[in-house]
């Protein structure tokens, strides 16, 4: 099978490659050119051919692999061009063209010749130049015949646990204000079980003049779906329908519905297009009739807009734990096995279902499986070994298998998406992905298109579009930032079987090897590096202990071009492998990323510097007693991520400023420099992301050649000039987000006073942690309405800050601590706070009532009051905080906790949906 990424790589690699050439001149790389581009369409015909005739053949798979290679020596040969002419001595290379040059450049392009000379001859022999000629019509019909299949084996034990959802899509199509029901969600979770079992019970009650149901597939022919329509709605037609026009026959199916009330069951639509294809079947006006949908893609079903406010979306949940147990049993017991096969799969059935993630398809896969297993020696087999035999089943490649069902999805994916979604298996299992983590990997790997990016776009929105894009497709599940300043989404999860899928697609590409040593002294890894050669590397050393074998040879190195190293931070130690004790070998890198390791108590691996082609760089979480001063030579570094473990100490050299294409700097909490003078970034243009900005450690007035930044997270110790230097760059107009942390300011003048109100009204101020004397805040209007979150220290306000802050729109967190407010009562009034999601009030001890009214804070869900001693009782009006999901009441009065624990006592009583956790929490005796 092609890679995935193929067809982006080749657009992607051909563009950078003649745009690399295109610093040089002369009649031999103009030639180069030409050849490139005349070329480069052959090879992607190829694929494309190659794709369309996958299957067993090795000789595909063989050729396939060799596309790849090809693809990314092209690519190597680009970054290599690019590089010689950035290096010192570049300004000759560009003004004097000499024979040295094109001696340069003709032996990487003889031998990408000689690659497609070969590639060339091996495609005739195997038939793919033909193939590359043929229509895709077979695939259509292949893939509307496999929809089919993976669906017929489901009958109606599958409705376990779905009657709820069977009930309630009933009542929205019985729903005369609803005309359009959509059911969305993950293949093989039941959507067309109970869109076919919905359209069943509608055939029987003569609810509807008539029912219709067709699969539509991923490449579907809209005239066999008018036929199909056609057909089940006039039975008693005897004419030929072949003989009829596909848009006589859509008419005379939007004419039925438009007459009398049918139901029409469209099933497995996969994209909008496929919608704008069909409607022209479909009435527009007002009828009765109805258009149930299924489909993994959410966006399909936004599409089918005949009327937006009728139109209802259900997202088809998963199976529990006790429900899947059931179907499981169910399914059993529908096999009609001798009793004591029968009672040892049962006996399996509390593991299976943990490996089938809440999926009905995974579990009938399993039992179809042991089916076959007609002995009772080979059913405890299968017992002995439950994990692998599951997945197994899973990746069996039959009709209706759970591998080949969840690859329609993949299959569908487009082109820039395929690769994006492999990148997401490297992570382990069950994983709660930082979405901001995996944007910088996708930008690094270059798999961000250009051509996406609108105006004022950064790569990074471009990246959290494509992370919504795969979560509209049902194939990962994102969690939106409670704070959401930089990033909407602040993780994401791949579900177990879809990382399955990730890892079966990539391993039989050779995107991404994943190790974890999990074999032991012997694992697998040599041989699928050796036998498949991989691209990109994630170890977890984990489970490594000294002395495991770790075969990976150099000249498998060089082809690496990610690799992700992480251990638990708590491991014991062990010995860094001799084999990467030096990175020189892995000449082709472009993302090193440390993860967790202890670089005090084993040797960092050597030769960083030298990686010229490395793009992102990191030592997160790690503990680095200096970052190498080598790392000024990696003039391609467009991430640098030096945020180490928390209090662990870290020196900077003074070299940062040569990294000309840094876009994102990540800095610890906390460092040294090697000479005690602050870090100089001027020159750093393309710089878009600061975090912990340092003024002690960094010159603030560097900030304004940095014509690019978009957001910045800075920490000022007290100092009103930095502060000033710093707003005057914050009102600058181009900063997306700011960050500041100010401590030990303060604000007893009005000089400073008027500094603090001044950085209060810059527009992009999302976060503020402000420690010191303010005594009073500005009226509200004069605070930038883009605070997500206040913190307030010691401020020792006279006036009640609720007054003023429950009027920004966006705030979703306040914490006021260490007599930042001074005064007797608070009052959150109807209405305010919106958006406020975490209320903490710490060390308050003059607040003595407070008051919430209703509607105030209807989005809160958490609260923390502690060490507010004269706080007697809770507020009456926390009663109408539907959403309040956890209080913590930490060395409070003991009024207010016997106030708390009969609200609570009450609460439960009433049978309340949105009881809050109440945690309390008492200081220890000594």
């Amino acid at each position: 099978m092609a890679d995935a990424a193929i067809s982006f790589l080749l657009e992607t690699s051909k563009n950078a490659f003649l745009e690399s050439y295109k610093l040089l001149s002369g009649e031999k790389i103009k030639e180069h050119e030409e050849y490139l581009r005349n070329e480069m369409p052959p090879i992607k015909a190829w694929q494309k051919a190659a794709e369309r005739r996958r299957s067993g053949d090795d000789r595909i798979r063989l050729f396939s692999r060799n596309i790849i290679d090809l693809i990314y020596r092209i690519e190597d040969a680009m970054e290599n061009i690019t590089i010689k002419m950035e290096y010192p001595g570049a300004k000759f290379f560009r003004s004097v063209q000499t024979a040295s040059d094109t001696e340069e450049v003709d032996p990487e392009m003889e031998e990408i010749r000689n690659r497609v000379e070969y590639l060339s001859r091996i495609a005739e022999v195997i038939g793919i130049t033909e193939a590359a000629g043929e229509s895709s019509s077979g695939t259509a019909n292949r893939s509307a015949k496999l929809s089919r299949q993976t669906n017929g084996h489901q009958g109606k034990d599958h409705f376990v646990g779905k009657v709820e959802e069977m009930e309630l899509l009933r009542s929205y199509i019985k729903d005369p204000k609803c005309r359009v029901i959509a059911i969305w969600g993950l293949g093989g979770s039941g959507k067309t079980t109970l869109a076919k079992k919905l359209y069943q019970d509608f055939q029987d009650k003569n609810h509807f003049y008539a029912v219709a149901c067709v699969n539509v597939s991923q490449d579907f022919e809209p005239r066999r779906v008018f036929e199909d329509l056609y057909r089940q709605f006039y039975p008693f037609h005897r004419e030929d329908v072949s003989e009829i026009r596909g848009e006589e026959l859509a008419r005379w199916v939007c004419e039925i519905q438009q007459d009398r009330k049918c139901l029409v069951v469209l099933d497995e639509i996969w994209s909008p297009d496929a919608w704008e294809a069909l409607r022209i079947a479909f009435p527009l006006g007002d009828t009765a009739s109805k258009i149930l949908i299924t489909t993994r893609v959410r966006q399909a079903a936004e599409a089918v807009e005949i009327v937006a406010e009728k139109r209802y979306i259900h997202r088809l949940r998963y199976l529990t734990q006790d429900e899947s147990c059931q179907l499981f049993r169910e399914r059993v017991l529908l096999m009609h096995l001798p009793d004591n096969e029968a009672g040892k799969i049962l006996e399996m059935g509390n593991k299976v279902v943990k490996f089938c993630e809440g999926l009905p398809l995974p579990i009938v896969n399993f039992l179809q499986f042991v089916a076959t297993k007609h002995h009772l020696e080979d059913l405890k087999v299968v017992h002995q070994n439950l994990e692998s035999y599951v997945r197994k089943s899973q990746e069996s490649w039959g009709a209706g298998s759970t591998l080949q069902n969840l690859c329609l999805s993949f299959d569908d994916l487009p082109d820039f998406l395929k690769p994006c979604f492999l990148y997401l298996g490297s992570f382990g299992e069950h994983a709660q992905i930082d979405a901001e983590k995996l944007y910088l990997f996708w930008v690094a790997e270059g798999l961000i298109s250009l051509e996406d990016c609108g105006v004022g776009d950064r790569l990074k929105d471009v990246a959290e579009r494509y992370l919504n894009d795969l979560a509209q497709r049902s194939i990962v599940d994102v969690h939106e930032e409670e704070l959401p300043t930089v990033t909407r989404f602040k993780s994401c999860r791949l579900n177990p079987l879809m990382r399955n899928l990730s890892l079966f697609k990539s391993k039989e590409q050779g995107f991404f090897k994943v190790e974890d040593f999990g074999h032991g002294r012997n694992g697998p890894m040599h041989d699928s590096l050796s036998q498949n050669q991989v691209y990109r590397l994630a170890i977890n050393f984990d489970k490594y202990e000294d002395g495991y074998d770790f075969p990976l040879e150099d000249n498998e190195k060089k082809h690496i071009r990610c690799l992700l190293l992480s251990a638990k931070e708590n491991r014991p130690r062990f010995m860094w492998p001799k084999k990467l004790s030096s990175l020189i070998a892995f000449k082709y890198l472009r993302i090193l990323y440390f993860d967790g390791f202890d670089f005090q108590v084993i040797k960092r691996p050597q030769d960083i510097g030298k990686l010229v082609y490395l793009k992102y760089l990191s030592f997160r979480n790690c503990v680095l007693p200096k970052l190498p001063s080598s790392v000024g030579n990696l003039t391609q570094l467009l991430i640098l991520d030096v945020r180490v473990r928390p209090l662990s100490k870290i020196t900077i050299p003074n070299v940062l400023w040569k990294l000309k294409k840094l876009m994102h700097l990540y800095f610890p909490e906390s460092f040294d420099t090697c000479d005690a003078r602050k870090l100089r970034l001027e020159g750093l243009t393309k710089l878009e992301t600061i975090i912990n900005f340092n003024t002690g450690m960094l010159n603030f007035e560097d900030l304004f050649q940095l014509n690019n930044l978009q957001y910045i997270s800075s920490k000022i110790a007290g100092r009103s000039e930095e502060i000033v230097c710093i707003t005057r760059r914050m009102k600058d107009g181009d900063l997306l987000c700011t960050s500041l942390e100010i401590r030990n300011f303060d604000c007893y003048a009005e000089e400073k006073h008027s500094v603090f109100r001044n950085v209060l009204e810059c527009q992009s101020l999302t976060v503020l942690f402000m420690e010191g004397h303010i005594f009073r805040l500005p009226v509200h209007d004069r605070i930038s309405p883009n605070l997500a979150k206040i913190v307030l220290v010691g401020s020792q306000l006279g006036e009640d800050p609720m007054k003023t802050l429950q009027h920004l729109p966006k705030l979703h967190e306040l914490i006021l601590n260490d007599d930042a407010f001074v005064e007797n009562k608070m009052n959150c009034s109807a209405g305010g706070f919106s958006e406020l999601q975490n209320l903490e009030l710490w060390n308050l001890p003059k607040l003595g009532e407070w008051i919430v009214e209703d509607q105030a804070m209807p989005k809160l869900s958490s609260l923390a009051i502690v060490n507010c001693r004269k706080l007697e009782m809770p507020p009456q009006g926390l009663k109408f905080v539907r959403r309040l999901q956890q209080m913590n009441a930490w060395e409070v009065h003991e009024e207010l906790e016997k106030s708390l624990k009969k609200v609570e006592e009450q609460m439960r009583m009433e049978d309340v949906q949105h009881l809050p956790k109440i945690m309390f929490a008492h200081p220890s005796n000594g």
